[in-house]
């Protein structure tokens, strides 16, 4: 049986509005092709028969093809074969959504996935049941860990050639549902978010990532770590969620234009938002998000943003339905399937 991984690598994450204004450094093509060197390596290792890739326009695929030959010469394991997806690329985000969709019908095992938690949420929408692990290269990067390339990869390959069963290698993980609707309640929009999503006063979708918080209104996050940048790094300084804990948590916040909910008394807090920027934030209320319930955005012209990036534009006479569901993708759990394969070689010793 042939051994197969798919891997996504955006080349153009990391480039936004965001590391232009905060003065943080970006990956270049050479970086992003030496990584994916690494991964082969790491999953020639594990003896991956093939690789998925997903095609792109960047050079990131030349540069990396110049050097394959040393790479191959190197390494101790022969390297896994590569095939480029056969499907046109448009360099958007329905790029990324449409190879999950190929890999899976392919039979990838899992995904590896380069970018942060736009490329994430792409990826998630077209790979259904296909176990994805994250390699942060994005921006601002809550859900990808940050961690060597290698590793990942190493335990990517360990569960795709059989090595540590679902139980022990797999992790479920909590998105947003965003539906919007039409005056005749009819279903105009369902897209998704894995990290937060968040209602602006703004009407009209201008650029993507969200550089300012002068016109946001409410955030709905389904976990935040106190380490986060971006959105969610609001709610974690308010409150913070696990990656694994039940539900999220709801924030209305005080916007300096437009409306927002009434509150009795505000407060403020620090959070960092983007690379270089920690921002001032007026605080109406939070809560808790539990799954199920649904939170209705109506009655104005909005904009709602999906893990940090303006994505839907909302009339006054349309709605929104955003809900948060438990279990709704898989994780590679890279520490669980390292320390379990250690732990089966300690007991063949």
């Amino acid at each position: 049986m042939t051994v197969r991984i798919g891997i996504i690598a955006n080349p153009v994450s990391a480039r936004d509005i965001r590391r232009v204004i905060s003065h943080a450094a970006g990956l270049t093509l050479g970086e992003r092709a030496n990584m994916l060197l690494r991964i082969l390596q790491a999953l020639a290792a594990c003896k991956v028969d093939e690789v998925l890739l997903m095609p792109e326009m960047e050079g990131l695929r030349l540069h990396l093809e110049r050097q394959l030959p040393a790479a191959a010469e190197e390494s101790r394991y022969p390297l896994p074969r590569l095939r480029w997806l056969d499907m046109p690329v448009r360099t958007k985000t329905e790029d990324s959504v449409r190879a999950a969709e190929i890999m899976r019908r392919e039979g990838v095992a899992a995904l590896l996935v380069l970018g942060g938690d736009g490329t994430h949420r792409a990826v998630v929408k077209g790979c259904r049941d296909i176990p994805i692990a994250g390699i942060s290269t994005g921006t601002n990067n809550a859900f990808p860990p940050m961690r060597e390339v290698t590793v990942t990869a190493w335990a990517a390959g360990l569960y795709a050639a059989g090595r540590v069963p679902d139980e022990h290698a797999l992790r479920p993980n909590k998105c947003l549902h965003i539906r919007t609707f039409g005056s005749d309640g009819l279903e105009k929009q369902n897209d998704v978010a894995l990290i937060d999503a968040a209602v602006l006063n703004e009407a009209i979708l201008g650029a993507k990532a969200i550089s300012q918080t002068d016109t946001l209104r409410t955030v709905i996050s389904t976990q935040a770590s106190i380490e986060a940048v971006g959105l969610s790094a609001v709610a974690a300084a308010l409150q913070p969620v696990g990656r694994h804990d039940a539900g999220g948590l709801l924030i209305e916040l005080v916007p300096a234009y437009g409306t927002h909910e009434p509150a009795a008394k505000t407060f403020t807090i620090q959070a960092v938002l983007s690379p270089g920027k920690v921002e001032d934030i007026e605080i109406a209320s939070f809560r808790r998000f539990k799954a199920g319930e649904e939170y209705r955005v109506s009655g104005q012209n909005c904009l709602i943003a999906l893990d940090g990036e303006r994505e839907i534009a909302l009339r006054e006479h349309e709605y929104a339905l955003i809900s948060l569901q438990e279990n709704a993708f898989y994780t590679l759990d890279v520490p669980a399937i390292l320390k379990y394969v250690c732990a089966q070689k300690l007991h063949e010793v």
